[in-house]
């Protein structure tokens, strides 16, 4: 039998859609930044505001409200670090936990700053913090709404003054007494008038309709808050959590409290569903105001659940989460994860009890609830989802649509019916599926254990750069992750950007007017460069970096004609570039096996390059390092993905700015006016608006992975059809980015589609660059800031011109959507004095 202090948490149900904000990762950091410079007094010292800051409080407002603009999604994010500031300190008893009445005057002191016009107490970081927030908040807030905030701050506090008496008086209330408790201290009331603030609407005439649908929306969340925050809880000895109730009140042992729990989280959340689609359905689901505010429910609850899985609070300061969402919780480990068997696990398997709870609360795919209101006509609620599936023509004998898909793929998506939900696709004698539909793509994606990496191209894939974290099956997957992952955390961003600016700089030098450039060639060579820097930034010599720079190109050409041949006889053949590949793969091998050895030899130092975190990770659960093998499998992982994806992001971007004078003179516009002629750097990330909508646009139209698959694992149902395990299923962001029942004239580039008010039309999590679910490439929000970066630091120096007679083409055959070869020729250009009273946000 497993030790009583862990238990299994059940897969709970997740019917609701989550997405992260655009700009998450911005609003991230710079969320981080106003916690410390408003209230790092109110932590002991430096480390404690340290491990605060490493619990990603700053993505919880990202992900509940990832259609607010910018600004309104920035101000929540500071609200809820606010008041997860305060949230930490009640359950602190050397803090605000240490006496209800002394708190209770900390709390008065709080909420009279909140009223008050005048400047606050200096030495009171609480009133600062709340005073800058209600500024800004304020003026987006309806009259009803300043009253409802005012009570829902009162009740916040009030709850949270009575947890504290519970703890200190050792006091376990009764189960509804202790949900009426959470109510207030888990902040219900200002989480949904924050979620009409990101919205922008007011629901204040419309609550006494809404009463029911908060009902289960708020206890969804408390439940599914005190299950996963219950190590947490468990250690500081809170009173107030449902966990605790069922224990110590009603004598339930911890499994049996926490399956229940699970079976009421699923009982609330279809209850919410049900009280929507009713709303929709009745007198009231015309209103725009009621359907946006409803959509903004539906992400706030999804996407707490997802922050609830991420947070290191919750699972020890260090850990890091790897996309699982079900297993086995120790609640003695200082860091703990989802396991797949406990520690004293034997070899039978799940007790039958867990096993029906676990079948009971996974809801089979084909029984996925819709995503939730959108601007489209609405159905009818309970209504069965009719999909559509279509077999194209044109299969030849033995090669079936594998021909067509090679020799010109977009075509052959582009004349794929736009209605089309499924396609059923011939790849030789297999037959395979392509999610076509949003509904499809999604599923795909977050149920990655069944749908696991796989197919013919990924297939090659391992068999050319080894098993590393882009083709890596799920099991190996979610151990790489979790051990790359602080290689990728937020901290690290501006050292890495620094290094790009000085690549950038670099490479601008050697640019002469008038000379014609390859631009595609030199994008891919400057995020070469830059990714190379990156990897080896602080030991490589300029040596290293070339031999880098001259086997890669080389390496990826012949890994991406590998990759898409119909056939494996190409490569068999005795031809200089199958030499000259093989060749570069042993000296890049060389390189990587010599750079292992310097670092080893150097001790277990953090050099701030990836390098080093590749060499001293240690998985958290068996100690163990990553072998030199699987180094080299991710460094080559990296440096493919850190190079091809952007570099033809880039290339495709410069096409655009030549052909659309329009959209060069705005971008040209926000640089001059942001950057004053300096070199961009991390803190103008979030300022670069207009740059950023220019690349999310040039993503959309022309996303470097245009065509991937996966092979399921076991037998499954996608759109109505059974597949077998050993499945082929593809998903296409091509195909999704120009579909034109969800992006009317796809074929015009608008960066303007990205603006919050024509957003918010588009499905949350249409656009799927950088895939999804937890296989979403681990480098997402760096890609996206060396790409704008990198844009900025161009565009504000040089224009590039096409040269007469030439266009942009796609490369094929290729496993990334490139431009081709695209000569351009430079012109250097001065920054234009920014005008008086222009806005750092450009909306036309």
């Amino acid at each position: 039998m497993p030790d009583p202090t862990e238990f299994f948490m059940p897969e709970l149900p997740r019917l609701l859609p989550y997405a992260y904000h655009p700009q998450a990762a911005q609003i991230e950091i710079a969320s981080n930044g106003w916690v410390r410079r408003f209230l790092a007094d109110t932590f002991p010292g430096e480390s404690d505001l340290l491990a605060f800051l490493r619990q990603r409080n700053g993505i919880y407002g990202p992900l509940t409200v990832p259609e607010a603009t910018y600004q309104r999604a920035l101000d929540i994010a500071d609200w809820y670090q606010y008041v997860t500031v305060i949230d930490s300190f009640v359950s602190d008893r050397s803090a605000l936990g240490a006496s209800a009445t002394a708190a209770r005057e900390v709390f008065a002191r709080i909420l009279s700053d909140f009223e008050g016009d005048l400047p606050t107490d200096p030495g009171f970081p609480y009133g600062r913090a709340g005073q800058d927030l209600w500024r800004r908040i304020s003026p987006g807030l309806s009259t009803g709404q300043v009253r409802r905030f005012a009570l829902s701050l009162e009740a916040f506090l009030r709850g949270c003054a009575t947890e504290i008496q519970a703890k200190l008086s050792d006091e376990v209330p009764d189960y509804e007494t202790c949900l009426a408790v959470r109510l207030d201290s888990f902040g219900c009331d200002f989480i949904e008038l924050m979620t009409e603030y990101g919205a922008e609407v007011d629901m204040t005439g419309l609550l006494p309709r809404l009463t029911e649908l908060h009902l289960h929306c708020r206890r969804q969340m408390i439940l599914i808050n005190d299950l996963l925050s219950w190590r947490k809880e468990h250690a500081q000895d809170d009173k107030m959590t449902v966990v605790r109730v069922l224990t110590e009140q009603e004598g339930l042992g911890l499994q049996e409290a926490v399956d229940r729990l699970c079976a009421r989280v699923e009982e609330h959340e279809k209850a919410y569903i049900a009280e929507r689609d009713a709303l929709l359905a009745g007198p009231l689901g015309d209103r725009d105001d009621l359907r946006r505010y409803l959509r903004a429910v539906d992400h706030l609850m999804g996407g707490s659940q997802e922050f609830e899985y991420l947070t290191p609070r919750y699972y020890g300061d260090g850990s890091v989460w790897d996309g699982s969402t079900s297993g086995w919780l120790d609640l003695n480990a200082p860091v703990t994860r989802f396991r797949d068997r406990p520690h004293a696990a034997t070899d039978e398997g799940p007790r039958p009890d867990e096993a029906a709870a676990l079948g009971k609360l996974r809801a089979a795919p084909s029984d996925r609830v819709p995503a939730g209101p959108a601007p489209a006509p609405r159905r009818a609620a309970h209504t069965e989802r009719k999909w559509r599936t279509v077999r194209p023509g044109g299969a030849l004998p033995v090669l079936g649509h594998a021909l067509p898909l090679w020799r010109d793929p977009l075509k052959f998506l582009a004349d794929l019916p736009p209605d089309a939900d499924l396609v059923e696709l011939r790849l030789g004698p297999k037959r395979a599926y392509l999610a076509h539909g949003w509904e499809l793509a999604q599923q795909v994606l977050t149920d990655s254990r069944t749908f696991d990496k796989g197919g013919p191209l990924f297939e090659k894939a391992r068999l050319l750069v080894g098993d590393g974290l882009v083709s890596s099956a799920w099991e190996p997957h979610r151990r790489q992750r979790r051990m790359l992952q602080p290689a990728f955390h937020p901290s690290r961003v501006p050292g890495y950007i620094a290094l790009m600016g000085e690549e950038v700089d670099s490479e601008l030098a050697s640019w002469r007017e008038g000379e014609v450039l390859d631009v595609s060639e030199i994008m891919h060579g400057l995020t070469l460069k830059i990714t190379a820097r990156t990897m080896f930034a602080t030991t490589a010599d300029r040596t290293t970096l070339d031999e880098v720079a001259y086997c890669m190109p080389v390496i990826m050409r012949g890994v991406y004609k590998r990759m898409v041949a119909p056939t494996g006889l190409q490569e068999k053949l005795p031809t200089a570039h199958n030499r000259d590949f093989e060749q570069v793969r042993v000296r890049m091998r060389r390189l990587i096996r010599r750079t292992v050895e310097e670092y080893r030899a150097a001790g277990s130092v953090d050099t701030g390059d990836l390098m080093s975190i590749l060499v001293n990770t240690r998985d958290e659960e068996t100690g163990q390092g990553l072998t030199d093998e699987e180094i080299h499998d991710q460094v080559m992982t990296l440096l493919i993905g850190g190079t091809e994806t952007t570099g033809n992001t880039m290339a495709w971007v410069f096409h655009v700015l030549a052909t659309h004078p329009e959209l060069e003179r705005r971008l040209h516009e926000e640089l001059d006016t942001v950057l004053e002629g300096r070199t961009p750097g991390f803190e103008d990330l979030h300022r670069l608006d207009f740059t950023s909508r220019l690349i999310t646009e040039t993503l959309r139209m022309y996303p470097p992975a245009w065509l991937l698959t996966r092979t399921t694992t076991r037998a499954t149902v996608l759109a109505g059809h059974a597949l077998e395990p050993g499945t082929t299923v593809l998903y296409s962001p091509y195909a999704l980015g120009h579909n034109p029942s969800v992006y009317p004239d796809p074929g015009r580039f608008d960066p303007d589609r990205w603006l919050p008010e024509h957003a918010d039309r588009l499905p949350r999590g249409y656009n799927l660059p950088f895939g999804g679910g937890s296989r979403k490439c681990i480098g997402d929000s760096l890609g996206m800031a060396e790409t704008t970066i990198t844009l900025a630091g161009i565009a504000a120096r040089w224009r590039l011109r096409a040269v007469p007679g030439t266009r942009a083409g796609t490369a094929v055959p290729r496993a990334s959507l490139g431009t081709g070869p695209l000569p351009m020729v430079p012109e250097p250009r001065k920054p234009s004095r920014a005008r008086a009273g222009l806005g750092l946000t450009d909306r036309r």
